[in-house]
Parts: structure tokens; sequence; C-alpha cells
């Protein structure tokens, strides 16, 4: 099993929840409407969650229903591509210095 961890902040969920932002970000670049507003929907969940006092979340792919499974395997390749790059753009930056 291989393990990827992802951190956000509490900041950043509230920032991607809030109204104003979202209207910023649909009037600079309205055709990505759907994804703004699917990120929206998402952000707005685990913000629900977070403000319940819940601060970890584990993704596997034995806990997800059929639809939820679909979403994870439409995004899992871009979230190994961020782990990977993860490592590769620290060790990039630890030899540029």
């Amino acid at each position: 099993m291989i393990k990827i961890t992802f951190e956000v902040s509490e900041d950043f969920i509230r920032e991607n929840t809030d109204p104003k932002a979202i209207a910023a970000k649909l009037a600079h670049d309205g055709t990505r409407a759907m994804k703004i507003m699917l990120d929206m929907v998402g952000f707005g969940q685990l913000k629900k969650q977070v403000e319940s006092g819940k601060t970890e979340f584990v993704v596997t792919p034995d806990k997800l229903d059929e639809k939820s499974q679909e979403l994870y395997n439409n995004e899992i390749g871009e979230i190994c591509l961020l782990a990977a790059f993860s490592e590769s753009d620290k060790k990039e930056s630890d030899t540029i210095e």
C-alpha cells in the first residue's frame, strides 16, 4: 500500500467556499464554470466536516460507492503526478540554491 498525504489549510477551504471569490473566478474564466462549481461543492462538503471538528480524511477505494469510485478513478492519476512532482520538485529546489 502506498500512502499519499495532502495538507490543506482551513483558510484555503474558506477561500474556496467564499461566494465573492467564486464569483471572481467565474468572471475571470467562465469557460471553467462547471469545474469551479464542482470545486465549490467539494470544498463546501469538506468545510462542513471541518467545522464539526474533523481534520483528517482517509480516501481508499474500499470506502467509496460506485459514483465516488468513478471520481476516484478519474482523479487518481493527477494525484499520483502531484505526489511524484512534490518529491522531484523538492529535490530540484534543494540543489538549485
